[in-house]
């Protein structure tokens, strides 16, 4: 059974927090006391950990408000250290994505590129291994203020406003980023739903399937951004023009194609006013945890 998810053991909210929070930080302990180089799986499996460490702060956060703001920081400058290798190995697989057996040789250079760069491996930052048992020790001292009740309406309620207004903002502007930030939202709900499965599961997994299904297809969305990017910075002696041309060109067809499917995903997903939803949900997990009374 996934220890990401509420538990009727935990005696409280913060029972749930710390000891969620421990599973999560234990395999990244792991991870980052090796020596050895990180190979891309490992990098994305630290990168997702501390993605559902932060949507854990984010739903705690107004019970949380002396630690939440600084710790939700240093688990993104973290994640940001590893990004590095983990574009790479995207680009590459975006890369192969798109040019399929297009058998082009201005492609097929500059595939040898990208086979090169994600070749390079990355030794882990010792600080980090560091900082994640400073922080294994911090998680057994973080008190929640407040009722459990009122820190998940206003967690759970924050986390759709802002996945409703990041939709809003990416489809009115067209803009890649806005792209990306919404998917950063929907990745948040993903994650505070994955939380809640336990309560109904029948009723929480349309939820958690439909938020992995956006948070997949925006998240290809912004790989499609990063692989052009990379390829349009490219100097000229290193890209043939034909091959730059026909990456941004296939990219932005997949962008579009992404775009069509995701936006009345999210309109579905994210309906309904964020305070009468979350306190929906918190109703559910109440009697959920009425069991054990």
């Amino acid at each position: 059974m996934t220890t990401y998810q509420f538990d009727l053991a935990d005696g409280s909210l913060q029972d749930s927090l710390r000891r969620i929070a421990r599973s999560e930080i234990a395999p990244l302990r792991s991870h980052l006391d090796s020596a050895e180089p990180l190979d891309p799986k490992t990098v994305h499996d630290i990168r997702k950990r501390i993605k559902k460490l932060r949507a854990l702060l984010r739903l705690t956060r107004s019970g949380l408000r002396r630690v939440q703001p600084a710790e939700n920081v240093l688990l993104r400058d973290a994640a940001r250290r590893l990004a590095a290798q983990r574009d790479a190995a995207t680009r590459l697989r975006t890369f192969d994505m798109i040019a399929g057996n297009d058998p082009s040789t201005a492609l097929g250079a500059l595939r040898a590129q990208l086979v090169a760069e994600a070749a390079v491996a990355t030794t882990p930052p010792p600080d980090l291994g560091v900082f994640f048992a400073s922080l294994s020790l911090r998680v057994e001292n973080w008190e929640l203020s407040g009722s459990d009740r009122s820190i998940l309406t206003a967690g759970l309620a924050e986390t759709r406003e802002r996945a409703r207004r990041a939709m809003r903002e990416a489809r009115d502007s067209g803009n890649a980023e806005a792209v990306h930030d919404w998917r950063k939202r929907a990745k948040d709900f993903w994650y505070q739903a994955r939380l809640f499965q336990p309560v109904w599961r029948d009723v929480m997994r349309p939820f958690v399937t439909s938020a992995d299904a956006l948070g997949e297809m925006l998240g290809q969305h912004h790989d499609f951004e990063v692989l052009a990017d990379h390829i349009a910075a490219m100097p000229e002696s290193d890209v043939k023009p034909e091959a730059r041309e026909a990456v941004a060109t296939r990219c932005r067809e997949a962008q579009l194609a992404i775009e069509v499917e995701a936006y009345p995903l999210g309109a579905r997903l994210f309906a309904g006013d964020p305070e009468e939803m979350a306190t929906l949900w918190v109703k559910w997990w109440r009697l959920w945890r009425a069991q054990v009374a």
